[in-house]
């Protein structure tokens, strides 16, 4: 009996070493560098630069918004890259949970990489988001080897293109000059965008301060997915509350993703920017 309480104390051990090892691994990490790396090399950066009449055919309120962020005289946008920290809940029953984050998007080949360590009690959760023309595949993982979330599809293509235009208004505002979008004005503080990239169409109603600056961004066109695995057509909004300065730009410092349930809102993630780069090269 002493002797298979050993044998088995000895495969334990083992497994919670190599649990270790591969963690250790960061094949998530490594699998956004690499299709981040792929991605860089087919960059074709034109250096273009923004012009008033590039603002021409926009809304008013568009027009003042990039004009707050100072986007005239800058070079239009291919791709940008950004660093963001804060915090994130996996569900309405958890306590938030530190995140880091890494992303980088490539607005004339419609990709969007997305990549989160979340630290969940001292454990690590990773996850990646690959949005591409093909697809959008979304994968978590507990400390970077238990797969629980893998998703995919056309409903998480749909959702990730509300996310990809989210990115547009708010991280790069450069590229809202783009004749995918037709705007509508709505009232003196909001406009509601349509945007169709690769056959799939979004829209979003974006609300504006007396600044010029974007305060809020309103879709009903984002799937939730619950934890039971069920998928929910929720309203989902992403409140700005400051604006700092980054790289010549006036920019959100910080938000928030907030689901809006009949039952009342679910706020699950406040994120910080904390660097931004455009037009990286290989």
């Amino acid at each position: 009996m002493k002797m298979i309480v050993k044998i088995i104390g000895i495969i334990l051990l083992i497994g919670i070493v190599v649990i270790g090892i591969l963690a250790l691994l960061n094949f998530t990490q490594r699998k956004y560098n690499q299709l981040t790396k792929e991605a860089l090399a087919k960059e074709d950066i034109s250096n273009e630069i923004i012009t008033e009449d590039d603002l021409s055919h926009l809304p008013k309120l568009v027009q003042n918004y990039l004009n707050y962020v100072g986007v005239v005289g800058t070079e239009k946008v291919s791709n940008f890259q950004v660093n963001l920290d804060g915090e994130f809940k996996m569900n309405r029953n958890s306590e938030f949970a530190p995140c880091i984050i890494k992303q980088t998007s490539f607005q004339n080949q419609g990709i969007r990489l997305f990549y989160m360590d979340l630290y969940v009690n001292k454990i690590k959760i990773s996850g990646l988001h690959h949005f591409y023309r093909d697809d959008s595949i979304m994968k978590i993982k507990i400390l970077d080897v238990f797969t629980v979330v893998n998703e995919n599809g056309e409903e998480m293509k749909k959702a990730e293109t509300v996310t990809f235009f989210n990115d547009m208004v708010l991280l790069a505002p450069q590229t809202l000059i783009s004749d995918e979008i037709n705007w509508e004005e709505r009232d003196d503080s909001s406009v509601e965008a349509t945007f169709t990239h690769d056959g799939i169409t979004i829209k979003a109603i974006i609300f504006f301060d007396d600044m010029g600056r974007v305060t809020n961004f309103v879709s009903k066109d984002r799937l939730v997915v619950d934890n039971d695995g069920t998928k929910d057509s929720v309203p989902w909004s992403t409140p700005i509350f400051e604006y700092q300065e980054l790289k010549g730009f006036n920019l959100p410092k910080y938000g928030k993703a907030v689901w809006h349930y009949e039952e009342g809102d679910f706020t699950y993630s406040t994120l910080h920017i904390v660097d931004i780069e455009y037009n990286i090269e290989n």
